[in-house]
């Protein structure tokens, strides 16, 4: 899997590098932030994904892969977008979009400290619009590089479905989230959210890559469904296990300070299930901890305590191994290729993961 996901990725990274739609922007401190985060790098897994499914019924990468890059530039513009609403400084080991524009345009036209940020939203957010567009300019595309034309159309109105109306809803609800009591939401509301946010876009993927390999515009056709199932058990399994290092990893093998989310007060299966399930008074400590700046050790292994007395640890993981177990046998049922077994790597990787 990983020598194909490299070699998925460099195909990726040349493909934008040498993309011509981001070259009309202007200005040119606009232009180079639309190149930016697609150009960063990263572990290309979205594409993979759609390549992989693609190859898993018999169809050809090479159709597959502006389809590809479309998920990937489409995936970055959210990741644009989603650090200005976090606030982030920091992308893949550099600045955020925002930031950087700030830093450039303060300097460029002599802005206050307010006057630069303020810009650097205001451009990072136009950086984001047309990525979007261009992803869909590179989906488009696709009927120049071995797809049909129905079977672009089709692929577009599903990308519109799924990767827009679907994904930026889910990211709507993670927002509104943080504005209500944790105390008054419910785990099935963050599990509908997790669906939309982070299932969506890879549903999307595995749908493309299956229409693409059956020459069909039909997204209900029963192999495109059973991938898209597919897609949403995994994608939810990989969040469920996300937020579980989040709280019961390695700081030095995450790269990110634990505990997070408590800080952040992101309403979590785990955390919500904690709540409901510990006795008054754990419920009570973890209260208390959710917010404050920093976090001792012991302060970590209180709530790793509180979180395993009440069973939501374990209910949490054994979630995540559930739906990942599900995945896996929706791609049992398809025929055996190196494809196949990428997909059920690609799981393994995503739920067994200590980092």
């Amino acid at each position: 899997m990983i020598n194909h996901l490299r070699q998925i990725a460099a195909d990726i990274d040349r493909l934008l590098a040498d993309d011509e739609f981001p070259a009309t922007v202007r200005p040119d401190y606009l232009r180079d932030a639309v190149r930016d985060y697609p150009v960063r790098g990263g572990k290309r897994l979205r594409p993979a994904m759609l390549i992989w499914s693609c190859g898993l019924l018999g169809g050809s990468e090479s159709a597959a892969l502006y389809p590809a890059a479309a998920v990937e530039v489409f995936h970055n513009w959210t990741l644009v977008h989603d650090d200005i609403i976090d606030q982030d400084d920091t992308r893949r080991g550099a600045p955020t979009s925002h930031v950087k524009l700030a830093a450039e345009l303060g300097g460029k036209f002599s802005l206050g400290a307010g006057d630069a940020e303020r810009t650097g939203r205001d451009f990072a957010i136009l950086a984001g619009d047309l990525q979007q567009g261009w992803a869909n300019d590179l989906l488009l595309r696709s009927a120049e590089h071995g797809v049909p034309p129905e079977v672009t159309v089709a692929l577009g109105r599903r990308f519109q479905k799924l990767a827009n109306s679907d994904l930026i809803s889910g990211e709507a609800l993670d927002v509104e989230f943080s504005l209500r009591e944790l105390t008054g939401l419910k785990s099935q509301e963050v599990r509908t959210m997790l669906g939309l946010k982070t299932g969506a876009l890879l549903q999307f993927c595995t749908e493309a890559g299956a229409m693409i390999a059956l020459n069909t515009a039909d997204a209900e056709h029963p192999d495109v469904r059973k991938l898209s199932e597919f897609a949403l058990a995994a994608g939810i399994a990989f969040q469920l296990r996300d937020d579980y290092l989040g709280i019961f990893g390695v700081y030095d093998s995450l790269g990110k300070a634990l505990g997070n989310d408590l800080r952040e007060g992101k309403a979590t299966v785990m955390l919500l299930d904690t709540l409901r399930l510990a006795s008054a008074a754990d419920r009570e400590k973890l209260l208390g901890y959710i917010g404050r700046e920093t976090y001792s050790d012991a302060d970590l292994d209180d709530v790793r305590r509180i979180m395993r007395d009440s069973g939501a640890a374990a209910s949490n993981e054994a979630e995540a191994a559930r739906l990942a177990e599900q995945a896996r046998n929706i791609l049992r049922s398809f025929p055996d290729n190196p494809y196949r077994q990428h997909l059920l790597d690609l799981v393994n990787f995503l739920i067994d993961r200590e980092r």
